[in-house]
C-alpha cells in the first residue's frame, strides 16, 4: 500500500518554469475545481482533475478506498476511513482503476476512460517554444482517447493554433471553467520535483518536450504540430534567410563576439538576404548587449507569432537558438539550423543542423545537479564570474556554422554571389580566404591594377589569426588562462579599432597584447602556444604597419614572426596547424617585400608558400579549403612572376591555378570564393597575354 502525498497545487507551481521576470512566484497554473466534478452513489464525488480525487461524505459508515493503476496492476492506495477527501500522489496521467466500498457493498468501481469526456491540458503562460514542443503530444492524448480536449495557454499562442485544431477548443487560464472537466493534465518544467508527483521522470533527462509524452502517456516520438496563418503569402520575393539572435538568458545566446555579423555577411555574399525577426532590436543582460547584427534586415518589433511564422515558412532556413523562434520554425517545417551549448542536443527537437562545440563545457541546463535560476539572466552554474563563463557558445565559431550551412541541400545555389563585405572583429569575420595559413594574397605595388596585399583587412579576416582564449588551453593554470583572455580581448579591441580605421588606436592595442604574450613566454618559454600567439600578434603590428607605409617596421615585424614560426614548426613537424602559419608569414612578407620594390626576395616568399601550401592540400585531398588555397598559392605566384618581367612563368602558374579552380568549381558548385577565384585567373591570363603579344618583336 502506497500512501497518498498531499501536496498542495500552488506549492507544485514553485517548481514550474518561470518565463517572465517577476512572475515566478505567482501560481503558473490555476488550481482544480474545489469538489470533484463526477458525481457516484450515496453523495461521492471523484475525477481525475489533478490525480485521482475522491470526495467522501460522512454518512454514519466507514468507506474503503482504493486506487491501482490498470497498467502495471499494482495497487496504489487501500484504506479505511469514515470521511473526507482522498487523492492519488501521482498528478500526471495513470489509467487509474477506482473503487469504493460503503461496509462490505461495493458503491463504485471505475476504470479511467476520458471518451466524450470533457479533459483539459494546461499549460503556462509566458513561454512559446514550449508549448510549441508540447501542443502535439496533447493532441496525441485526445487521439488515443477521443476525448473532448481543452488547452488552456496565452492568447498569442491560441491564435496560431485555433484554425489549424478545430477539433480542439483553446482558451486562457481565465477562461478555463474547472467544474466541467472529468480529467486536468498540468504540463510544465517542474525543477524540484524530487518525489516525481508531476513528472514520471524528469524533463532534464527526456527532453524539453518529450517530457509532455510522459506526463500524459503517449508515444515520445516527437511530431510538430500544426500552425495556421491568416496571411501566407511570400513577404519578399527574393530568397532569404531568417535569425533570431536573442533570447531569454545569456546562456542561451550565441556568446562568440562577431559571430553573427560573420554569418550574416557570409549569407549575403552567397546571395541571401538575411531578415531578423527577434522581438527587440536590442537587448541587454548586465554587461552584455545584444543588437540585430550589420547587415541583417529589420523585422523586430512586437508583432503576432502568426507574422513571425509567416517569414518562417517561407525562408530557406532560419538561425536560432535554444528559444521559442527555434520551435516556431520547427513548426513552420522549416530547416532549422540551431546553435546551442547548454542544453543537450536531446532537449530540443532533432535537427540535421545542430550546432554545438563538444570540446567546451556544455549542457549544464539538463545536469539534474543544477538548478536553473530564472531570476540569474547570467546563469551559468559551473563558469560564472571566470574566464570560461559562457563558453560553450563563446567557442563556437563562425567557421563552424559556415560549414554547417554549406550540408542543407540546395544551399546557394541558384543565387548570385556578391562581394563580401569585411567584418570588424578577428575571430569570427568574414573570410575572403578559404584557409588561413594557405591564402596568398597577389603583390600589392605590382603592375598598375594589381589586387590589394593581405594586409590588415585579411588578417582581421583570417579564420585562425586570433589569440585563443585561456578557457580551454591543455595544461594552463588559471592565471595564464586570464591573461591568454586579456590578450585575446586587446586583439579584440585593435580589430575593431582598424575596422574604424583607428590605426594608432589599433597599433596600441596590438602592443599591448604583445607584452602580454611575451610575458607568458618569459614565464614559460617551452610553450608552442605562447610562441604562437606571440607570432600572431606580431602580424597583427606589422598589418597596421604595412597599412601605415612604414614597410621596415613590417617588415620587422613579420620577420620576427617567421622566426618563430620556422622554430615552431622544426620542433613539431607533425603540427599541420604550424606549417599552415608558416605559408600563412611567408604570404604577408612577400607582401612587405613587394610593396619594398624587392621583387626577387618576394617572389621566393611566394615560391615558399606555394610549396607549402602543396604538401598541405596532398596531404588531404578531401580538403576542398585546402584545394583552394593552392589554387591563390599559384595565383599569386604567377602574380609574382610578373615584375620579374617573367611573362611565360606567370602565364603557366596562372594556368596550373586555373586547372585546380575549375576542379574545385566541378565540385562545389555556386561556391562564392571559387567563382571570384576564376573570373580574377581569366583577367590575369588575358593580361598577361596582352604583355606576351606587345612584348613579342614584330615578324
Amino acid at each position: 500500500m502506497v500512501p497518498t502525498i498531499a501536496i498542495p497545487h500552488a506549492d507544485a507551481q514553485q517548481g514550474v518554469r518561470a518565463g517572465v521576470a517577476g512572475q515566478s512566484t505567482r501560481p503558473r497554473l490555476p488550481p482544480p475545481s474545489a469538489v470533484p466534478t463526477q458525481e457516484g452513489p450515496q453523495g461521492l464525488r471523484f475525477d481525475f482533475n489533478d490525480g485521482c480525487r475522491v470526495m467522501l461524505p460522512d454518512n454514519g459508515q466507514a468507506w474503503r478506498v482504493r486506487m491501482s493503476d490498470l497498467e502495471t496492476a499494482n495497487v496504489l492506495f487501500d484504506i479505511d476511513l469514515r470521511s473526507g477527501h482522498v487523492n492519488s500522489s501521482k498528478r500526471y496521467f495513470i489509467p487509474f482503476r477506482l473503487e469504493v466500498w460503503s461496509g462490505q457493498e461495493l458503491l463504485l468501481r471505475h476504470d479511467y476512460n476520458a471518451a466524450d469526456r470533457d479533459v483539459l491540458i494546461q499549460f503556462p503562460v509566458g513561454t512559446i517554444g514550449d508549448i510549441i514542443g508540447w501542443l502535439s503530444y496533447a493532441v496525441k492524448f485526445k487521439e488515443l482517447h477521443q476525448c473532448r480536449l481543452t488547452c488552456a495557454m496565452g492568447e498569442p499562442l491560441i491564435a496560431l493554433f485555433r484554425a489549424a485544431y478545430p477539433d480542439i477548443t483553446f482558451v486562457t487560464h481565465e477562461m478555463i471553467q474547472p467544474e466541467r472537466y472529468y480529467a486536468t493534465y498540468s504540463v510544465a518544467l517542474f525543477f524540484d520535483d524530487a518525489e516525481q508527483v508531476y513528472q514520471p521522470c524528469d524533463f532534464r533527462q527526456v527532453g524539453l518536450h518529450r517530457t509532455a509524452a510522459h506526463i500524459l502517456g503517449v508515444d515520445p516520438a516527437e511530431r510538430p504540430p500544426r500552425i495556421a496563418l491568416s496571411e501566407d503569402s511570400r513577404p519578399i520575393a527574393e530568397p532569404y534567410v531568417c535569425i533570431a539572435v536573442q533570447a531569454t538568458t545569456q546562456s542561451k545566446h550565441w556568446n562568440n563576439p562577431g559571430g553573427w555579423e560573420s554569418i550574416v555577411g557570409f549569407l549575403k555574399a552567397t546571395g541571401y538576404r538575411v531578415v531578423c525577426i527577434d522581438q527587440k532590436a536590442e537587448h541587454s543582460n548586465g554587461p552584455f548587449r545584444t543588437r540585430i547584427p550589420a547587415g541583417a534586415e529589420d523585422q523586430t518589433g512586437d508583432r503576432p507569432l502568426q507574422e513571425r511564422a509567416r517569414w518562417l515558412r517561407h525562408a530557406e532556413f532560419f538561425i536560432g537558438l535554444s528559444s521559442g523562434l527555434s520551435w516556431l520554425a520547427w513548426a513552420a517545417r522549416t530547416p532549422v539550423v540551431l546553435i546551442s551549448g547548454f542544453t543537450h542536443p536531446t532537449n530540443e527537437f532533432a535537427t540535421p543542423y545542430r550546432i554545438i562545440n563538444h570540446h567546451a563545457c556544455n549542457s549544464c541546463w539538463n545536469d539534474v545537479h543544477h538548478r536553473f535560476d530564472h531570476q540569474d539572466a547570467l546563469w551559468c552554474p559551473r563558469w560564472k564570474d571566470t574566464p570560461r563563463q559562457f563558453e560553450c557558445t563563446r567557442l563556437i565559431k563562425a567557421e563552424q556554422v559556415e560549414g554547417m550551412l554549406r550540408r542543407i541541400p540546395g544551399f546557394g545555389q541558384g543565387l548570385r554571389p556578391q562581394p563580401r563585405p569585411p567584418t570588424s572583429t578577428n575571430q569570427q569575420a568574414a573570410q575572403p580566404m578559404p584557409d588561413d595559413a594557405g591564402y596568398a594574397a597577389s603583390g600589392a605595388t605590382g603592375p598598375a591594377g594589381a589586387e590589394e596585399p593581405i594586409a590588415l583587412a585579411a588578417l582581421l579576416a583570417r579564420p585562425r589569426g586570433e589569440v585563443p582564449h585561456g578557457g580551454l588551453a591543455v595544461g594552463v593554470t588559471v592565471a595564464a588562462g586570464r591573461l591568454l583572455d586579456q590578450a585575446a580581448a586587446t586583439i579584440a579591441q585593435g580589430d575593431r579599432s582598424a575596422g574604424a580605421s583607428d590605426l594608432a588606436g589599433a597599433l596600441q592595442n596590438y602592443k599591448q597584447s604583445i607584452d602580454i604574450v611575451r610575458h607568458l613566454t618569459q614565464a614559460d618559454p617551452d610553450n608552442a602556444g605562447f610562441q604562437r600567439n606571440l607570432s600572431v600578434a606580431l602580424n597583427r603590428i606589422g598589418a597596421v604597419l604595412f597599412v601605415q607605409r612604414n614597410l621596415q617596421g613590417a617588415l620587422a615585424a613579420y620577420s620576427a614572426s617567421l622566426g618563430i614560426v620556422q622554430k615552431l614548426t622544426a620542433a613539431h613537424p607533425g603540427n599541420v596547424s604550424f606549417r599552415r602559419d608558416l605559408a600563412w608569414c611567408h604570404a604577408l612578407l612577400a607582401d612587405v617585400l613587394g610593396a619594398m620594390g624587392r621583387h626577387a626576395e618576394a617572389f621566393e616568399q611566394r615560391r615558399s608558400n606555394a610549396a607549402l601550401i602543396t604538401q598541405l592540400a596532398t596531404a588531404v585531398p578531401s580538403d576542398s579549403s585546402l584545394q583552394q588555397a593552392l589554387a591563390m598559392s599559384y595565383q599569386s605566384l604567377g602574380d609574382a612572376f610578373v615584375p620579374l618581367g617573367n611573362i611565360d612563368g606567370a602565364l603557366t602558374v596562372y594556368r596550373i591555378s586555373l586547372g585546380l579552380t575549375k576542379r574545385g568549381l566541378d565540385a562545389n558548385g555556386q561556391d562564392p570564393a571559387w567563382n571570384r577565384l576564376y573570373s580574377s585567373l581569366l583577367q590575369k591570363i588575358r593580361d598577361a597575354l596582352l604583355a606576351q603579344r606587345q612584348a613579342a618583336p614584330p615578324s
